[in-house]
C-alpha cells in the first residue's frame, strides 16, 4: 500500500467526528487522497472494534436502486416499503457499525435517501467521499460534518517519495516530480510506478533520481485523460491555447476563445483564475493537462494556436518585460522563426531572469539566422553555465575575429574574460583579452564595466583586502551592484558575517535579492554560527524549482545544508546533501570554480561518516578541479584535506594539514576560513589559542568566539571551561561540536580524579550524541565510549521533558506511564549526571 503521509490534522478531525458526530465528508477532487485518508480512518477504527462496512459508487451503479450499497443489504428488496426493509437489514448488522461510501456523489437516490435515513436516527456513523460540487445534500443539510481536502504540500510530497521509494531522492528530481504532479498524490503515485518501470527512476549511491523527460502515457495518461471528460470543440480548442500559453493574462485569451467555454471550464475545476497586479492570470487545473494537450494536439494545429497567440501578443504593443520572450518562442515553435532582432533582445531578457533554458535556446535560434555576432554576449555566458565554457570561447573567438565596433568587441571581450577565468581557469588569458579590448575610446560606462570584470575576477584571485578596497571604486550607477556583490563576497571570506549582510541588504532594500545574493546570505548566517536561520532560507531556494543548466549555482545551497549537516552532527543527511551537489565522476564537462567546492564538500561528509574511500577520492577530485585562477574558492579543498587525513587515522598528518590550510588562508586575507582551519587544528591537537583569540577581533561572531573559547580550553586543559564551551555550541546549534568538548571534559575530569563530574559530562555528550547519525570524528573516540556511563533511551526521554518545564503527572501523561515511574526515572538520572534538581538539570543538559 501506498504510503500514509500528512494529513494529521485532517486523520484526528475525521476520527473525531466518527465519535462525537454523525459522521464526515472527505471532500476533494480526484486524486488528492481520500480514498487512501479512508483507508487509515476504517484501520484505526477496526482496531478499536468498530466494524466498518465499505461499499463504492460508480457511474454504473448511479442509476440503480441501492446500487452502491448492494452489497451491504438482501438480494431482494421487493417490498412495498424497500427502504424500510434496508434499514431493517443494516440494524442487524454488529454494532458499533461505521458506514463507508466512496465517491459518494454518484449515489443514486435510494441510497441518498437510506443515509439520511441513517444518520437522522442515529443507526450508524457515516463516513463518505465526494468531489466538490456534486451531491452535497449530505453536508450542506448539516448531516455531516465537511472535511475538504487539498494536494500535499511540497514538503509533505517529498517525505511520501521518499517513504515510497525506500530512500531520498534528489532535489531536482523531487522539484520536478512536485512541479508536475502539483502535489497530487494519485499522479505522484503513478509517476513513481511507471518511472521504476521503465527505469527512468533509478538510485545511484542510494539516492533516487529521474533521467530524462517525463512521458505522460499509459495509466498515468488515462487517469489525465479522465478527469479532463469529455470535450467539445470550443473547450478543447481554449484548453489547447492555454496548454501553450500557461500563465496568460485572461485578457490576451478571451478573445481568442468563445467566453461561455471558459465560464464552463472554470466551474470544472479544469481552469482556474487568479489575479495578479491587477490583471486576471488564466492557468490550468492542473499541470498534467497541459502535457496531455499538448501531446495529442496535431502538429498544424498546436503550430496554428501559437501563431495566433503570438499575434494577439504582439496587437497590444509587448510592453511587459517577459513579453518579448514569449513572442519569440511561440514564433520559433509556430515554424515561422523570428527576426534576428527579436530573437537577441529576447535572449537577453531570459539571461536576466536566470531562465538559462531558454536563454541558450532563444540564442541558438539567432545563431541558426545568422545572428551569433548579436547574442555573443549572452550565447558565451549560457555555455558557461551549461558546462560548456570549451565551446563559450571558440564562439566568442570566432565572434571577435570578425569586423565589430570597438563597443561590440570590449562587450565580447568582458564575457570572453568571464569565461576564461570562470569556466577555464585561465587568468592570464583572461587579462589579456580584457586589455586588448580596453580602449582609449571606449564611452565611459564600457570602460567601468570592464573594470568591474576585473574587480569580479580578482575576487577569486587575489587578497581579500586589496580586492575589497578596489570594490569601492567609482563606476556607472547601472554597474554599481556588481561591485556590491562583490565587496560582500569580500566581506564572506574576510569573515565580516555581519557586514555581509548590510551590505546586500543595501543592494536590494526594495526589491528581493538575487539568488547570488541569497547564496551569500545563507553562508554568512551559516559560518556566523545562526544555522537555524540559515538553513531555512537555504530551504526556501533548495526545494524551489530551478533551471538545470543553472544548477552550477544552486550547488552551493547544497554547501550550506550540508555544512549545517555536519555542525549537527548529521553525517548521513550532510553526506546525501554533499552528493547531490557534486558532479558525477562520470561527467566528462570540465569543472566549473562551483565543483571544487562542492567536492571538497563531499570529503569532508564522506569523512565525518567514515567512508574513507569516497574521501580520498573526492578530495583527489577536488585538487583536480582546483585552478589557480580560483585561489579563494581553493581554499574549502585545503580546509577537507586535514579531514580526510584524520578520517584515515593519520592525525599528525591531519593536524599538520589543518595548520597549514590555516596559513593558506592567513596569506589571502580569508580570514573566514582561517578561523576554521585554525579551530580544526584545535581539535586535532594543536594550540592555536592565541591566533584564533587575535582573530575576534576582526571575525566577531559567536561561532568564532566560542571556537576560540574552545581552543583555549582545550590548551588549557580546564573541563569546567570546555563545559561551559560546549552549552556556547549547543545554543548554536553546533552539536557536534558541543559534543566533541564534552568528550574532552569527561577526560579531564576523569584524568583529575573526578568521577562524578565525568559522569555527568559523559552522560550530557550521550544525550547529545543520540541524535548524531553516523559522526565519527577522533574527538569522540571508540575507547571513551566503554568508560562511559549512559542514559536509557526512556531517560533521555524524560530528562528532556522535564528540562521543557513539564511536571512530573505531565510526564508520565505524555508517556503514557505512572507518576511514580517518572520519579524513579528522574531520581536515577539525578543520580547519573551528579544533579539535585531541575534547575541543574536543564543547566547541565542545556537547550533542546
Amino acid at each position: 500500500m501506498w504510503p500514509f503521509v500528512g494529513r494529521a490534522r485532517e486523520l484526528e478531525d475525521v476520527m473525531s467526528a466518527l465519535t462525537s458526530e454523525a459522521g464526515a465528508a472527505l471532500v476533494g477532487p480526484a486524486g488528492v487522497g481520500k480514498t487512501r485518508l479512508t483507508d487509515e480512518v476504517v484501520t484505526r477504527l477496526e482496531r478499536t472494534g468498530v466494524v466498518a462496512r465499505r461499499c463504492y459508487a460508480t457511474v454504473a451503479t448511479s442509476s440503480i436502486p441501492f446500487g452502491a450499497m448492494a452489497a451491504m443489504l438482501p438480494a431482494d428488496l421487493r417490498t412495498a416499503n424497500p427502504l424500510g426493509r434496508a434499514v431493517e437489514h443494516l440494524l442487524a448488522l454488529p454494532r458499533p457499525l461505521v458506514i463507508v461510501v466512496d465517491d459518494a456523489h454518484l449515489l443514486d437516490d435510494a441510497s441518498i435517501a437510506l443515509l439520511h435515513h441513517v444518520i437522522r436516527h442515529g443507526h450508524a456513523r457515516v463516513l463518505v467521499t465526494s468531489r466538490p460540487g456534486e451531491r452535497t445534500e449530505l453536508w450542506q443539510e448539516g448531516l455531516l460534518r465537511r472535511y475538504p481536502l487539498g494536494d500535499l504540500s511540497r514538503a509533505e510530497s517529498d517525505l511520501l517519495l521518499e517513504r515510497a521509494l525506500g530512500g531520498p531522492i534528489d532535489t531536482r528530481s523531487a522539484s520536478l516530480l512536485w512541479s508536475v504532479s502539483a502535489g497530487n498524490p494519485l499522479y505522484l503515485r503513478e509517476l513513481v510506478v511507471s518511472g521504476r518501470a521503465v527505469g527512468s527512476l533509478r538510485a545511484d549511491d542510494g539516492i533516487w533520481s529521474w533521467h530524462g523527460a517525463i512521458e505522460l502515457d499509459g495509466r498515468l495518461a488515462e487517469l489525465v485523460r479522465s478527469n479532463l471528460g469529455r470535450l467539445d470543440s470550443a473547450h478543447r480548442h481554449a484548453l489547447e491555447l492555454l496548454a501553450y500559453s500557461e500563465p496568460v493574462e485572461l485578457d490576451l485569451l478571451a478573445p481568442l476563445v468563445q467566453e461561455e467555454a471558459l465560464d464552463d471550464l472554470e466551474t470544472r475545476g479544469l481552469i482556474r483564475v487568479a489575479s495578479s497586479d491587477r490583471r486576471a492570470i488564466v492557468h490550468l487545473g492542473h499541470p498534467l493537462y497541459g502535457s496531455l494537450l499538448r501531446a495529442t494536439c496535431p502538429t498544424l494545429r498546436a503550430r496554428s494556436h501559437q501563431r495566433a497567440l503570438a499575434t494577439a501578443l504582439e496587437a497590444t504593443g509587448a510592453r511587459r518585460r517577459e513579453d518579448l520572450m514569449r513572442i519569440a518562442t511561440w514564433r520559433l515553435d509556430s515554424g515561422a522563426p523570428p527576426s534576428v532582432d527579436l530573437l537577441a533582445a529576447a535572449a537577453e531578457q531570459a539571461w536576466a531572469a536566470q531562465d538559462v533554458t531558454l536563454a541558450e535556446r532563444l540564442c541558438r535560434g539567432a545563431v541558426a539566422a545568422g545572428g551569433l555576432n548579436r547574442v555573443g554576449h549572452v550565447f558565451g555566458q549560457v555555455l558557461m553555465h551549461g558546462r560548456a565554457p570549451s565551446e563559450a570561447e571558440a564562439t566568442l573567438a570566432d565572434v571577435m575575429s570578425g569586423p565589430l565596433s570597438a563597443e561590440d568587441r570590449s562587450r565580447l571581450g568582458a564575457t570572453r574574460a568571464m569565461n576564461l577565468h570562470f569556466g577555464l581557469g585561465d587568468a592570464g588569458t583572461a587579462a589579456a583579452v580584457l586589455d586588448s579590448v580596453d580602449v582609449p575610446s571606449l564611452p565611459p560606462d564600457l570602460r567601468d564595466w570592464l573594470r568591474v570584470v576585473r574587480v569580479i575576477s580578482a575576487a577569486q584571485h587575489d587578497h581579500v583586502a586589496s580586492v575589497l578596497e578596489r570594490t569601492h571604486q567609482p563606476v556607472a550607477p547601472h554597474l554599481s551592484v556588481h561591485m556590491q556583490r562583490t565587496r560582500a563576497l569580500c566581506l564572506l571570506h574576510a569573515g565580516r558575517y555581519s557586514d555581509v549582510l548590510t551590505e546586500i541588504d543595501a543592494y536590494s532594500p526594495t526589491s528581493e535579492p538575487d539568488d547570488g545574493a541569497l547564496r551569500m546570505r545563507s553562508f554568512a548566517l551559516a559560518f556566523a554560527g545562526r544555522l537555524s536561520e540559515a538553513e531555512a532560507l537555504a530551504l526556501t531556494m533548495h526545494t524551489r524549482p530551478f533551471d538545470e543548466l543553472a544548477f552550477t549555482g544552486a550547488t552551493s545551497l547544497y554547501s550550506v545544508l550540508s555544512f549545517c549537516a555536519r555542525m549537527r552532527g548529521h553525517g548521513a543527511q550532510a553526506l546525501r546533501l554533499a552528493r547531490e551537489g557534486t558532479p558525477k565522476p562520470s561527467s566528462a564537462a570540465p569543472p566549473l570554480i562551483f565543483d571544487a567546492i562542492a567536492l571538497a564538500n563531499l570529503a569532508f561528509a564522506a569523512a565525518l561518516t567514515g567512508d574513507t574511500a569516497l574521501a580520498r577520492d573526492s578530495l583527489a577530485r577536488a585538487e583536480s578541479a582546483r585552478r589557480p585562477a580560483w585561489r579563494l574558492a581553493g581554499l574549502t579543498v585545503s580546509l577537507a584535506r586535514s579531514w580526510v587525513l584524520a578520517a584515515t587515522g593519520d592525525l599528525p598528518a591531519a593536524r599538520t594539514a589543518a595548520l597549514t590550510a590555516a596559513d593558506e588562508c592567513a596569506a589571502l586575507g580569508a580570514c573566514g576560513s582561517e578561523a576554521m582551519a585554525l579551530h580544526d587544528a584545535a581539535r586535532l591537537g594543536a594550540d592555536t589559542s592565541r591566533r584564533l583569540t587575535t582573530l575576534t577581533t576582526t571575525v566577531d561572531d559567536a561561532l568564532t568566539r566560542t571556537y576560540a573559547a574552545h581552543a583555549t580550553a582545550l590548551t588549557q586543559a580546564a573541563p569546567t571551561l570546555l563545559e561551559s564551551t560546549a552549552t556556547a555550541f549547543q545554543h548554536l546549534g553546533a552539536t557536534l561540536h558541543a559534543a566533541e568538548a564534552l568528550a574532552a571534559a569527561t577526560r579531564l575530569h576523569r584524568a583529575q580524579g573526578d568521577p562524578r563530574a565525568a559522569a555527568r559530562t559523559s552522560a550530557r555528550q550521550a544525550l547529545l550524541a543520540r541524535d548524531f547519525d553516523t559522526a565519527r570524528i577522533p574527538a569522540l573516540r571508540a575507547d571513551d565510549l566503554a568508560h562511559r556511563t549512559r542514559l536509557t533511551r526512556r531517560q533521555t526521554e524524560v530528562a528532556r521533558l522535564a528540562t521543557s518545564g513539564l511536571t512530573n503527572q505531565q510526564i508520565a501523561t505524555r508517556l503514557h506511564t505512572s507518576k511514580r515511574t517518572v520519579d524513579n526515572h528522574l531520581h536515577a538520572i539525578y543520580g547519573v549526571l551528579g544533579v539535585t534538581g531541575r534547575d541543574e538539570l536543564r543547566t547541565v543538559l542545556g537547550p533542546h
